[in-house]
């Protein structure tokens, strides 16, 4: 991932190789939910290379939609800064330092590998917004982690005073589980079938 994400406020919401799912968390907790993907020209037509190679079919439409009217272009940061509702001045200075930490090399604040810096320098540019329920078109990538609160015995639902809700369960992705903090994907099943089962134990029992 060689192009950059910020909020409105012209920030960088992580570093944008993280799982999706920790990517989504970031939007959530830290961002109010919105994410803009940030590319320049050089960026943009090695994505339409890879396009023939690297998509499924579903992808390809959504990225002719992307491609085409899915985005908001410009002259300069500030310009698509301006068209996309993002903080031009903060989107100016986040994008400056980003530049200057893949031209020198240096540390990204955030964690991103050294390999995938590259500064966004070759106007026009464009955003992509990433933002959750911004479009039909392009529905968010994201998953949410973690879900209700349940009793660790039980699989009931807590309340937030933390008694039970009788007769209401949670299981899986539902629920608060192994998942809660970090997923790689495959630790569902497993979440899903410890807690299912927990669920169904109690009910049977309580029945």
């Amino acid at each position: 991932m060689l192009a950059a994400s910020f909020d409105r406020a012209g920030r960088r919401i992580c570093n944008e190789l993280l799982y999706g799912a920790t990517i989504g968390d970031h939007m959530v907790r830290r961002h109010d939910g919105h994410a803009y993907l940030v590319v320049d020209r050089a960026i943009l037509h090695r994505a339409r290379q890879e396009l023939r190679t690297q998509t499924v079919l579903f992808q390809k439409a959504q990225m002719a939609y992307l491609f085409t009217r899915g985005h908001t272009k410009g002259a300069s940061p500030a310009a698509i800064a301006t068209r996309a509702g993002i903080d031009p001045q903060g989107l100016e200075r986040t994008l400056t330092d980003y530049n200057e930490t893949a031209r020198q090399a240096r540390t990204d604040p955030l964690g991103k590998p050294a390999a995938y810096l590259q500064p966004l320098v070759s106007g026009p540019y464009y955003v992509f917004d990433c933002s959750l329920d911004s479009s039909m078109f392009y529905p968010c990538p994201m998953i949410t982690l973690g879900g209700l609160r349940v009793h660790d015995d039980t699989g009931l639902v807590l309340r937030e005073d933390g008694t039970t809700v009788e007769g209401l369960y949670a299981a899986g992705r539902s629920a608060v589980g192994v998942c809660s903090n970090s997923y790689v994907s495959g630790l569902s099943l497993a979440d899903a079938v410890f807690s299912g089962r927990r669920a169904g134990a109690h009910a049977a029992g309580a029945a």
